[in-house]
């Protein structure tokens, strides 16, 4: 009878930790998009103060051509490194014990903390010769050096944010995922508060210290973790040690792979150099509004689902990877389908509501407004792409999403560039801007059937189930959107009246919401509710 019932305990015990699991991941989720959603709205706040103070013009061209730097060489960092990283120290864990892993990351966070100062002591250096590199178009050598001053300023924060990223990634394999969410809104905060004192006076180079300060403060609050495990934390320097070679071994593919989106990033800038002034910052606006879901599904996938994703495969428990996986690309596209929606059919008065303030002209709202349906639409499946990624990461398999980065960056230079001459020979070119945001968007889609095709089948959802799922979803969204068009149609808003304009958003964002719900709901999508039993579960 003993031996009868040991399966039946195995099999409970199990079914209770993959409960406990899935509550987590929820309750995490949750957790870590509410503080996101703070450091979003706190982020809004911050895009309107920037808009107010600097407009959309040559100058603020020229600042975001310099901000690339710091950008470009701490994401092409950062991602590679914490996808190494998490896997290893997570496997070091399982294996060899808490003093081990330590040791070994230890070794790994001063490594790299050596490595940004020189690396940042060479940016500096070379701060002119890459501003000019990246904007040829502008000719003007008063924007060039005020360029070059700023990149000078940023380049130094590039030490404070990839550590902040490396130590967060400690901060979520332990669980504590408030931390790194709290860094995101104080370095909001920050920077916010820098502009706000410091753009009357000096101007741009306000703007630049304050995202130094704001990449400070957030380290300051990841350091946390190395003073709660201090008695396992050491000061050790080996650059030959074997997790060195570990952590080259596994980045190197995605550092490689992510060129091609660096690339990306410098060929934008050249050719955005070349329109109108003000163009540049535009499409900056845009990105940056698109992106407000977009990045709280990153958050989410790298603090949540990739250290999650690590400890299954690592367990050889790939179908519940497979499940995690189906359940998360969905959730991904029922709650940002919404926010899809407003920027949508309501792109004008979103604009017109957080950025038409003073620097930044009517015109520059209608503008912004062209621009950003295209990146909107492709938000949610860039979201859905970078969830994938996690499963390959998590895996150790960085060398696929490296293959997918560049087929990517190869389609959408071949296309913008194919739109470009056709609008130039047109005389067109002061639209380029619209070209550009249009195949940055076909290109997401391209890259996301790549990276679902490319999935193993023991970890890859049924795809005619979950197209049909998606489907729906789509119908729901559309559902949401026309509602939108439908309500400003009948009631306009006035960007003269503040409190009238925020109460037309508030309410067209509660009606698609709740629309999208019940559309979903009425053909057999209940994400939300899916979501409410998770977290009751025991």
């Amino acid at each position: 009878m003993k031996g009868e019932a040991q399966p039946k305990i195995e099999k409970e015990a199990e079914a209770k930790r993959r409960r406990a699991d899935s509550r987590y991941m929820v309750m995490a989720g949750v957790l870590v998009t509410g503080l996101g959603l703070v450091a979003k709205i706190i982020g809004i706040v911050r895009e309107r103060v920037v808009a107010h103070a600097f407009g959309a013009t040559r100058g603020l061209d020229g600042f975001l051509v310099a901000k690339t730097l710091p950008d470009m060489f701490a994401t092409w960092i950062e991602m590679p490194l914490r996808a190494a990283f998490v896997p290893i120290f997570t496997k070091r864990l399982h294996e060899e014990g808490e003093e081990a892993a330590w040791r070994a990351a230890s070794n790994v966070i001063n490594t790299v903390a050596v490595f940004l100062v020189l690396l940042s002591v060479l940016l500096f250096f070379g701060a002119p010769f890459l501003v000019r590199a990246m904007s040829w178009g502008f000719q003007d050598e008063r924007v060039w050096s005020a360029s070059s001053e700023q990149g000078r300023i940023l380049v130094l924060s590039i030490v404070f944010s990839v550590l902040a990223v490396l130590l967060g990634s400690l901060q979520n394999i332990y669980r504590r995922q408030v931390f790194p969410a709290v860094g995101r809104v104080v370095n909001a905060v920050v920077l916010i508060i820098c502009i706000m004192l410091l753009a009357k006076t000096m101007g741009l180079r306000g703007y630049a210290f304050g995202i130094l300060a704001g990449a400070a403060a957030t380290l300051l609050i990841q350091l946390s973790i190395l003073y709660r495990y201090r008695r396992f934390y050491s000061f050790t320097l080996r650059p030959r040690a074997p997790e060195i070679r570990e952590v080259l071994t596994v980045a190197l593919p995605l550092f490689i792979g992510l060129t091609g989106t660096r690339l990306d990033v410098l060929l934008d800038r050249l050719f955005t150099s070349f329109l109108p002034a003000g163009h540049l910052s535009i499409l900056s606006y845009a990105i940056v509004l698109s992106g407000v879901v977009t990045d709280l599904v990153l958050t989410i996938s790298g603090s949540v689902l990739l250290p999650s994703f690590a400890k299954m495969l690592a367990e050889k428990r790939r179908e519940e990877v497979r499940s995690r996986l189906s359940y998360a690309l969905g959730g991904c596209l029922y709650f940002m389908l919404p926010f899809t929606a407003i920027l949508v059919a309501g792109s004008e008065e979103v604009a017109g509501f957080i950025y038409q303030t003073g620097e930044f002209r009517a015109e520059d709202t209608r503008l912004l407004s062209l621009a950003l349906p295209l990146f909107a639409v492709a938000a949610p499946f860039y979201g859905m792409a970078q969830i994938i990624s996690q499963v390959y990461i998590g895996n150790a398999d960085t060398r696929t999403p490296m293959i997918a980065g560049f087929w990517r960056i190869g389609f959408k230079l071949l296309l913008s560039l194919s739109l470009l001459m056709w609008l130039w020979s047109q005389d067109l070119l002061f639209w380029g801007f619209v070209a550009l945001a249009a195949a940055s968007s076909i290109s997401t889609f391209f890259r996301l059937g790549l990276m679902w095709h490319w999935l193993p089948r023991d970890v890859r959802p049924d795809t005619r189930r979950f197209l049909w799922q998606m489907i729906r979803l789509l119908l729901a969204g559309g559902g949401a959107a026309a509602f939108v068009a439908v309500f400003f149609h009948w009631y306009p808003v006035s960007v003269d009246d503040r409190w009238s304009h925020f109460l037309r958003l508030a309410a067209a964002g509660l009606g698609a919401a709740g629309i999208h719900t019940l559309a979903a709901k009425m053909l057999g999508v209940d994400m939300l509710g899916s979501l409410l039993r998770a977290l009751r579960s025991k």
